[in-house]
């Protein structure tokens, strides 16, 4: 009975591999029938009749889809003018309710760009004082050919004397590629356009907003264009300037002629746009010493954005040390930053050389109104000043003696935060209980935003990551890694500890928001060493052990 089923069994799984391939073969023979037929003559299921219908209705299909797409294009392109913007002027992009219609400026040579080198500025050097003469930074050997070279590129296109509408300039000094446009001598020249705008007609004069009063280009009957330090700072480094424009040659400004506008497109493409300039050149910018420098124009429809760049724009000016050139084997001069070196100045002046050559330290002569309430600087004694750097200059006049100190108090007085002095109130007890917790809650909101705006050193992101982690599943302790990114950025002088000198720009800031701050921190440093350990800031802040070993370590890095 039992050998029976076995053999009934064994049937059974022969007879299904045999349906098995049957069924393969039937399906390749049908796929096969299905490729080509050839009882009914047909391919794919059609015959060549059926087939050629079917092409010629998706030939024509094609045909008439392409030409519908033929014809909108022409009609839109038709609409849009063949040699400019389909809106310009007020109508224009450049235009909003924020920013009035304004043209920028552009300048030559360009900042040389290495991506491994953050130098974004035209750099100069000093070889010898004993020959006179002064260079380009030659720091990989070919900068001096680099600002040349761009400069000669730029003004092929007025070398085209075939224009109908050629711009020249008969005397421009030392600015011409034979002497390398200054650079050479240490008297570098830069070429100040105005950016093309099509349908633009500056208009002689000034606006509302430009001070009239001002000295220079008063009396000119063009276009002016004026240089100067971004600061006065920078006005006293960078010296002499002279200016050749197309009216000639002046130590006040330069000026363009208003008959070269408007610039109308590509109106005949044979005929080149050749944009007017001025040559603006340095004749002896002060040593080793970063100048920012702003160039703009004036006139009654040109309105003045510093930060939108419109009617002016600005470069960085710096004269270096040059190890690579040499004159008769002797080492270059350092004649300012070497004498100044071993000049320390106290805040609110400035190292200077006097009429012996001697570094001594001046008080700064002018400080930047910064025109911010939140700039202003109270002092211990309650006393308000416009911002930190008219503070130190105020204790500068006092220590010299000099007749513009007319606070004395200030020599013995000390900045206590940022903003105009007022009754900031007592700290209760309840608050201090309660700072920590909301302390470390907006570090937290703040390293967030500075991870957002990349502005965060990449050694933190690891922390930011973690903290992200952890708020997204409701963890309490999510903004431990926030306090501690904040001792890291505290502890400057990587000691592992934060002293009062560093914690002293952190408290400015934020006592006119948080009058518990300095209490808070002052009730941290429980041995009272003026100093504050990893150990008592995880204690204040509510770190735990692992923490504060961690983060012992972690800042050193």
């Amino acid at each position: 009975m039992h050998s029976e089923t076995k053999s009934k069994h064994r049937r059974s799984i022969g007879e299904w591999c045999q349906d098995f391939w049957l069924n393969i073969d039937k399906s390749i023979h049908t796929f096969s029938k299905f490729i080509y037929n050839p009882e009914h003559h047909e391919i794919f299921g059609r015959h060549g009749k059926r087939w050629s219908k079917l092409a010629a209705f998706y030939f024509f299909f094609y045909i008439t889809l392409a030409g519908f797409f033929c014809l909108y294009l022409s009609i839109y392109m038709s609409s849009l003018p063949l040699n400019q913007p389909r809106y310009i002027g007020k109508y224009s992009c450049l235009t909003s309710r924020a920013h009035r219609f304004s043209p920028g400026l552009g300048f030559r040579p360009q900042p040389r760009f290495d991506p491994n080198d953050a130098q974004t500025f035209i750099s100069l050097s000093y070889t010898s004082k004993r020959h006179g003469k002064r260079s380009i930074n030659n720091k990989d050997g070919d900068d001096i050919e680099i600002y040349t070279k761009n400069l000669d590129d730029f003004l092929n296109i007025y070398y085209n004397t075939s224009n109908s509408n050629n711009f020249i300039i008969n005397n421009v000094g030392d600015c011409n590629s034979n002497n390398q446009y200054g650079f050479r001598d240490g008297k570098p020249c830069f070429l100040i356009k105005i950016n093309k705008i099509v349908g633009f007609i500056p208009e002689i004069g000034r606006t509302d907003l430009d001070d009239k009063n001002e000295e220079a280009c008063t009396n000119i009957s063009n276009i002016p264009v004026q240089c100067r330090g971004e600061n006065a700072f920078d006005d006293d480094m960078l010296g002499d300037i002279l200016y050749y424009s197309e009216s000639g040659l002046s130590d006040v400004c330069g000026s363009i002629d208003v008959k070269h506008f408007p610039y109308n497109g590509k109106v005949n493409r044979n005929d080149i746009y050749q944009a007017p300039y001025v040559w603006v050149q340095f004749l002896n910018i002060t040593a080793h010493v970063l100048i920012s420098v702003e160039c703009r124009i004036f006139g009654a429809n040109i309105f003045y954005d510093k930060i939108a760049q419109r009617g002016s724009t600005e470069s960085e000016i710096k004269d270096v040390e040059n190890d690579v050139l040499k004159v008769d084997e002797e080492k270059p001069i350092n004649d300012f930053e070497d004498r100044c070196a071993s000049t320390k100045c106290r805040d609110g002046e400035l190292c200077v050389l006097n009429k012996d050559g001697d570094a001594e330290c001046a008080c700064i002569t002018q400080c930047e109104d910064p025109k911010d309430e939140r700039l202003m600087v109270c002092t211990k004694a309650n006393n308000t000043y416009t911002s930190d750097c008219e503070f130190y200059q105020m204790q500068c006049w006092c220590r010299k003696n000099d007749e513009k100190c007319t606070r004395k108090e200030a020599l013995a007085d000390s900045i206590d935060y940022f903003g105009r002095c007022q009754n900031l109130g007592i700290c209760t007890e309840f608050e201090l209980e309660v700072f920590p917790k909301r302390m470390s809650s907006w570090l937290g909101e703040i390293l967030d935003a500075l991870f957002v705006r990349k502005d965060l050193d990449n050694k933190y992101e690891v922390l930011v990551d973690e903290a992200r982690k952890m708020k997204l599943s409701n963890t309490e302790k999510w903004w431990r890694n926030a306090v501690l990114w904040e001792f890291c950025e505290l502890d400057q002088t990587h000691d592992n500890s934060v002293n009062n000198e560093e914690l002293a720009r952190f408290v400015r800031s934020l006592k006119v928001l948080e009058h518990c701050i300095q209490p808070f921190l002052d009730h941290c440093d429980t041995d009272n060493d003026n100093k504050i350990s990893p150990d008592e800031w995880g204690t204040c802040l509510g770190l735990e052990k692992d923490d504060t070993a961690f983060l012992k370590t972690f800042c050193s890095h």
